[in-house]
């Protein structure tokens, strides 16, 4: 048993982390999952406002930063080669971000939602969950949930997933949706809300 599978048996503490393709619901499930247990949900945009509300700056960031020789360094390392530059922003940011998520992960009962956070966390011990849907149920959800105008839907799908699947691809290396990187994929065209909420929650509960 690992050093983090030690501490969080012995704290009674766990983590799931949700992504999902826009218009399948992926974010609002994983509100409901964190309401149901009670725990703190994290989403994209808080962490990214923790991330720039911490003392180090993206583009302060050099290589020699202290924190770049963690665990973070190393996963991130192992899909680039560095030179004597600074870091990009965009990589900068990524790192920062992670190791606002690897933080929230050590102290805290949470529901962390996209920013690659099952890689991110893939030494934690923890329940994965990607969320996918059909093209019909995507289309009618995003018509009637987010207010876009019909000729600008496909468009509109299109770009998001491609930068959701552009963000995990260039971090992780992988491929965003990649069944080999979850533990569980669940299709929420097939079942309502409150039924796969129950179901992460559950499963959560008897992760081995």
């Amino acid at each position: 048993m690992s050093l983090f599978d030690k501490f969080f048996e012995k704290a009674g503490k766990k983590l799931i982390t949700i992504d999902g393709e826009y218009g399948s619901g992926a974010n609002e499930i994983a509100k409901k999952v964190a309401d149901k247990l009670g725990y703190e949900f994290f989403d994209e945009k808080l962490i990214e406002l923790m991330s720039l509300e911490g003392k180090v700056k993206p583009d302060e960031v050099k290589k020699d930063d202290s924190f770049l020789q963690g665990t973070i360094y190393d996963l991130y390392k192992q899909n680039y080669s560095y030179s004597q530059e600074d870091i990009a922003t965009n990589d900068a940011a990524f790192l920062l971000e992670s190791r606002t998520i690897r933080e929230i992960a050590k102290g805290k009962k949470a529901v962390i939602f996209g920013k690659c956070s099952d890689f991110v966390l893939e030494d934690f011990p923890k329940l994965s969950v990607f969320i996918y849907a059909s093209s019909e149920f995507k289309e009618e959800r995003i018509l009637n949930t987010y207010n876009v105008k019909k000729d600008k839907l496909e468009l509109k799908l299109e770009r998001e997933n491609s930068r959701r699947s552009n963000h995990y691809g260039r971090n992780t290396g992988k491929a965003w949706g990649e069944r080999s990187n979850y533990d569980v994929l669940i299709n929420s065209s097939a079942f309502d809300f409150e039924s796969i909420t129950n179901l992460i929650v559950d499963m959560s509960r008897n992760k081995k």
